[in-house]
């Protein structure tokens, strides 16, 4: 009997989150899922809802602390739901598939909790230069995940080219940059130049600001992050970055291998996801 290397391969992972492929990987999917159904639900209690879920400033006082998640769900209208979660879906589809499903989704609410308390820290700076009622100003929507998506992603891979208005192709950090831009300047203009609350346009430009740093910073120093969160676990998850040259190398042969004895056919997603980082790693090395 000939031996086959691929016979003590471990059988195919099940459950909901094992990517097999698709536009959707689970961790976009689980979040497109609950987003769109808390917004349906919004139709029939939607005012039981924001009276709940939405963050506000005194709600932080009084310590109801799962704002900072609930109101990542909840959206004014449909959309405001539609542009969040194809962008959501667009860059995240690709991101979570590079640095893996555990870490996308703690990415995306550590943004979304991050853009939260950025908002609050916001409205509450202005009630105390204003006097106005923004301890009670509500803040809804996922615009704070997605933004830390949307700079994690240009982080990541800053040469990618984005369709803006499925037209012009931008280089992702040329994205990231001028977004970051358009929500600083409200922010200061409010609380440093103006005399006068200015904000009028019913954006949380700090919420945005506030997820967009995280995701620079979780991508930046992200693998010191996750080893003290993977404290006191054996089991790490495997990470295209983690590999070492020589890691990468081996690896690299290995697949090139398996190509030429088994086929194109025969790799696994996580094999040509590999092949695909490299080819776009090595693209950018001089």
């Amino acid at each position: 009997m000939a031996w086959h290397d691929t016979w003590n391969e471990p059988p195919p992972r099940r459950g909901f989150f094992v990517d097999r492929g698709g536009l959707f990987p689970p961790g976009v999917k689980l979040v497109l899922i609950l987003t769109v159904a808390v917004f349906l639900m919004e139709g029939v209690w939607g005012s039981v809802f924001v009276a709940l879920g939405a963050l506000t400033v005194e709600s932080l006082l009084r310590l109801e602390l799962w704002r900072l998640v609930s109101y990542m769900f909840l959206h004014a209208n449909s959309t405001h739901l539609l542009v969040n979660m194809f962008m959501f879906w667009m860059l995240g589809s690709v991101l979570e598939r590079q640095i893996g499903t555990r870490r996308f989704l703690l990415l995306y609410f550590a943004c979304g909790v991050a853009g939260g308390l950025f908002e609050a820290a916001f409205n509450y700076l202005m009630f105390l230069k204003f006097g106005h009622t923004f301890l009670t100003m509500p803040a809804v929507g996922a615009s704070a995940g997605v933004m830390g998506i949307l700079v994690a992603f240009a982080t990541l891979n800053p040469r990618e080219k984005l369709l803006i208005f499925f037209i012009l192709p931008v280089e992702a950090w040329w994205v990231a940059v001028v977004y970051g831009l358009f929500e600083t300047w409200p922010i200061l203009q409010d609380l440093v130049f103006s005399r006068n609350p200015t904000w009028g346009d019913n954006v949380a430009h700090a919420a945005h600001f506030g997820g967009m740093v995280v995701g620079f910073v979780w991508i930046k120093w992200g693998e010191r992050i996750a080893r003290l969160m993977r404290r006191g676990s054996a089991r790490r998850e495997e990470v295209f970055s983690d590999r070492t040259h020589e890691e990468e190398d081996a690896e690299m042969d290995r697949i090139l291998d398996k190509i030429r004895d088994e086929g194109l056919d025969s790799l696994t997603l996580r094999e040509k996801m590999f092949l695909h980082e490299m080819s776009r790693k090595r693209r950018r090395e001089p």
